[in-house]
């Protein structure tokens, strides 16, 4: 529960940083919430905390504020599948 706790802290601060710009999206922290609660599952399957977080989300500052809050170093690899040049979450514990 501490680790759902501290990554929903994360994405909502990334949020909350984020509502002061003009292209804010206002539907944004369900979907993060939604995600975190994807990698949480995730980690319950036997993922280990970073490679799950790498797998939810996309490069970029969000992640990388994901990561921080755990202790982990932070990444620039891109392990998300693509379907019509979209990504696609695939948990870890799933991949081979």
């Amino acid at each position: 529960m501490e680790l759902k706790n501290t990554l929903c802290h994360a994405v909502t601060q990334y949020d909350r940083k984020q509502a002061n710009k003009a292209d804010y999206n206002v539907y944004a922290l369900a979907q993060y919430l939604t995600r975190v609660a994807d990698i949480v599952a995730d980690i319950d399957s036997g993922a280990n905390i970073h490679d799950a977080i790498i797998a939810g989300f996309t490069p970029g500052p969000l992640r990388n504020a994901c990561l921080k809050a755990v202790g982990s170093n932070t990444s620039d690899e891109d392990v998300s599948g693509s379907y019509l040049g979209m990504p696609v979450y695939k948990p870890a514990s799933e991949r081979a």
